[in-house]
């Protein structure tokens, strides 16, 4: 899952260092970098559907990913899309605030959906998940205050792959006690019909 996860994220790293590279105008970075979300969320979703050892059906997992993913992406992008916003303003930091929920339940709530229609009591996963992605993500932020337009794109491409592996790991360790114990629940859930006979 962290290869996967981190190749995902190496999609909208690098689409995004390019866009900035070239001064792309918001209208077009907003839909690309969307884009390149969905596709990290869809590699992030195959190496999970690895992970659960055939416990959920790859392709739906996939597709629910890559969906929460894009909403992730549309959602997060708003600000430096929108540009303007008074942070300092009180309701601009309830709405952070409720973006920013939206945003870590987007993908465990999509994937919660497909669990849910394999008959996995699974409740579990959206605050696990939603909190690994919250602890994910800060490495995102890291470099932030060392970057700046005049980082060489080498330099820049080089700090966002490192921080798109090192949230790649965290996620993968804080979610994977809880995969585990899905893929251990439906390996138990599987009547003695479903055994082939040896």
């Amino acid at each position: 899952m962290t290869l996967a996860e981190a190749a995902g994220f190496a999609i909208p790293a690098v689409v995004g260092g390019i866009l900035s590279l070239l001064a792309a105008p918001a209208g077009l970075v907003y839909p690309a970098m969307v884009l390149a979300g969905a596709c990290e969320g869809a590699l992030l979703g195959f190496g999970q559907s690895l992970g659960f050892g055939g416990a959920v059906p790859r392709s739906p997992w996939m597709l629910a990913t890559a969906a929460g993913a894009a909403a992730a992406w549309s959602i997060g992008m708003l600000p430096s899309s929108l540009g303007g916003i008074d942070f300092g303003s009180p309701w601009a930091v309830v709405l952070t605030a409720v973006l920013g929920c939206l945003l870590l339940l987007s993908i465990p709530t999509l994937q919660w959906c497909v669990l849910r229609r394999q008959g996995l009591r699974t409740a579990f996963w959206i605050p696990v998940n939603a909190g690994a992605w919250a602890a994910g993500i800060l490495w995102t932020l890291a470099p932030s205050p060392f970057i700046d337009e005049t980082t060489p794109a080498p330099a820049l491409f080089g700090v966002y792959l490192l921080a798109g592996l090192l949230m790649a790991a965290t996620v993968a360790v804080l979610t994977g006690f809880a995969a585990r114990r899905i893929a251990s629940d439906a390996a138990g859930s599987r009547s003695p019909a479903d055994v082939s006979p040896t």
